[in-house]
């Protein structure tokens, strides 16, 4: 059953994009699944050595120079809005929450080697996303925080490789439906506690703080 919704996966996905290589870099560029996902999947698509590696890892570091300009501060926009405000909210907490591990007043070495050790851990929520917002609240300056992330992407891809290499088809279908149904837990979860959880501290605060001036 696995094996032929893959299977169809892999169908729909190359009528719509039509070359697997794309289908491959598209995947990588996707926020939470990144790589993880990517790798196993070029495996999947027939690619082998190397270039399951090169897709994984280009795909993946593609928006990283954006992103670490970007990301931070349209979450924080978002948290601004009406509508989406819980979701920037909740959002910037979890990256904030991300970043306490790395202790205050650390030299921008420590912070570099923190960075890149976080990103290179081959699992949902450390990849090139959640470190270029992480390497912008730490305040880490921006090439240093590119080299971080695109070198701790390296490695991180190259274990993704390895591993996937070693494991036979059937490990490897297994792999893309937990890594894809931990991407959609992910996502609900946040969803759920950022329109029905309760209000952050700094929110009350401006909430309350708007209506002592009206």
């Amino acid at each position: 059953m696995i094996d032929h919704a893959i299977n169809y996966l892999q169908e729909l996905l190359l009528e719509w994009f039509h070359y697997p290589w794309i289908v491959v870099i598209l995947l990588a560029a996707l926020p939470i699944v990144e790589a993880r996902l990517a790798i196993p999947m070029a495996i999947k698509f027939g690619y082998d050595g190397i270039v399951p590696f090169l897709l994984g890892f280009f795909g993946s570091s593609l928006f990283a120079p954006v992103l670490l300009l970007i990301l931070i501060p349209f979450i924080k926009w978002l948290a601004k809005t009406r509508v989406f405000r819980r979701l920037g909210e909740t959002l910037y907490e979890k990256f904030l929450h991300k970043s306490r591990s790395l202790k205050s007043g650390a030299s921008d070495a420590k912070k570099m080697l923190w960075l890149a050790v976080f990103v290179a851990i081959p699992l949902p929520l450390t990849g090139v996303w959640t470190g270029c917002a992480v390497a912008s609240i730490i305040r880490l300056p921006y090439l240093k925080s590119l080299v971080s992330v695109v070198g701790g992407n390296a490695v991180a891809c190259t274990i993704l490789a390895v591993l996937s290499a070693l494991f036979s088809e059937t490990v490897i279908n297994y792999i893309i439906v937990a890594i894809a149904i931990i991407a959609v837990i992910i996502v609900i979860a946040l969803i759920i506690k950022a329109f029905t959880g309760k209000k952050s501290a700094a929110q009350t605060d401006n909430d309350g703080g708007s209506e002592a001036q009206s």
